[in-house]
């Protein structure tokens, strides 16, 4: 594809941010919207099994049993950048007894964090930061509800625990997810679009003449809603990124270029060391080898198939088939599968997939350093090739 990658009409809303990337092809923007939906890292608590669980509930007569509040818990957002500062150090506290003759809702303003090392509590201003209320009520969240006591003999409902942080992301579980919203679509072509409607709206009066103004308003809104989003602009993408407040939505770009390269980084490595598998692929293709990924999918997958396609396909002609495939949803392997014109050696076929790998990282640090001049947040790096 000809041209530098371009970013224009960014418009940072109240919450979310909207830009529009040309000259890049569809892999690459759904890999980035794969990655920050799903592989972004945050300080989470885990809880979904008794093998991973970090929540240890030690008094708990709330109507909810533990179960419930443990995956309540793992929901609550924890606002820290930091992967290395709270795991490990510090310790989450939750102890609340209703004493009142009302009913009493435990938010995240009753948490409180305690460093393991000296035993001592970090300020409220400190836990407000990684338990912040919400920016227009000034609520905090809530995590349960204690009734009253109903007599002498029958105390208010209490909650106590202590919990653990980890590193987590929502391709464990979506609970860790790091944005609210994520997506993108094509850039429409207005002006297409405009003349389509006009070529539309003269055939419609040449074939009705009893047509009204009215009838001919309908068919516009009727094209509109979805016809004429077929005229859009080639490898032109309009985005929407909005963010659970964690990072800033400039922040979530940089850090899902940075899981990308290092997913190409780490494929090189593996490359040279021989552990990725590569397979004389089960075909009536001659040539025809098959290129295992483990742990990998449609995010490494289609971006390795489309710059084999250009580089080897379609420019030095050396490959007479690429493409991709994923046999299962649940699998945790794809395949690479790649075909030559003429018989090849191993090192050919190394070769060929150690150069996709680094045109890879070269758009990537492309869109990485586009988005590095408009990050006002802390600054993250960048890792070589």
């Amino acid at each position: 594809m000809e041209g530098k990658i371009i970013i224009k009409d960014v418009l940072p809303e109240e919450n979310s941010y909207r830009f529009t990337i040309e000259n890049i092809n569809v892999c690459y923007a759904n890999a980035i919207r794969r990655v920050l939906l799903s592989e972004i890292d945050i300080c989470v608590i885990k809880t979904e099994n008794e093998e991973v669980n970090q929540c240890f509930i030690e008094t708990n007569t709330t109507r909810f049993h533990n179960e419930i509040l443990k995956q309540r818990l793992s929901c609550i957002p924890i606002h820290v950048k930091d992967m290395e500062l709270l795991p490990g150090n510090y310790v989450l506290e939750v102890d609340v007894t209703n004493e009142t003759d009302t009913i009493m809702y435990v938010t995240t303003e009753q948490f409180r964090i305690k460093n393991k090392a000296t035993g001592k509590y970090i300020t409220n201003e400190e836990t407000r930061k990684i338990f912040p209320p919400n920016a227009i009520s000034q609520y905090y969240i809530d995590f349960c509800r204690l009734r009253p006591k109903i007599s002498d003999t029958i105390p208010g409902e209490k909650i106590k625990l202590t919990a653990e942080f980890s590193k987590g992301n929502a391709k464990e579980n979506s609970m860790y997810n790091a944005v609210y919203k994520c997506s993108y679509m094509n850039t429409r072509d207005k002006m297409a679009e405009m003349n389509e409607w006009k070529r539309l709206e003269k055939e419609l009066r040449d074939k009705y003449q009893s047509i009204t103004e009215e009838e001919i308003t309908f068919e516009k809104r009727n094209f509109e809603l979805l016809d004429a989003q077929r005229f859009f602009h080639p490898h032109s993408f309009d985005f929407v990124i909005q963010s659970i407040g964690i990072y800033d939505n400039v922040e979530l770009i940089l850090k899902a270029c940075i899981v990308l390269q290092n997913k190409f980084i780490d494929m090189v490595q593996n490359l040279v060391e021989g552990n990725i598998p590569i397979h004389i692929s089960e075909t009536s293709m001659e040539n025809c080898y098959d290129i295992v990924l483990e742990n990998e999918d449609y995010t490494v997958g289609k971006i390795l198939e489309y710059n084999l396609y250009e580089r080897f396909y379609m420019k030095d002609k050396v490959l007479s088939f690429c493409g991709f495939k994923k046999f299962h949803p649940h699998n945790t392997e794809s395949i690479i599968r790649i075909a030559f014109s003429k018989p090849n050696e191993m090192d050919q076929i190394k070769y060929a997939i150690k150069e996709a790998c680094i045109d890879s990282q070269t758009k990537i640090s492309e869109i990485y350093h586009l988005f590095e001049s408009r990050n006002t947040g802390e600054k993250i790096p960048l890792p070589m090739k």
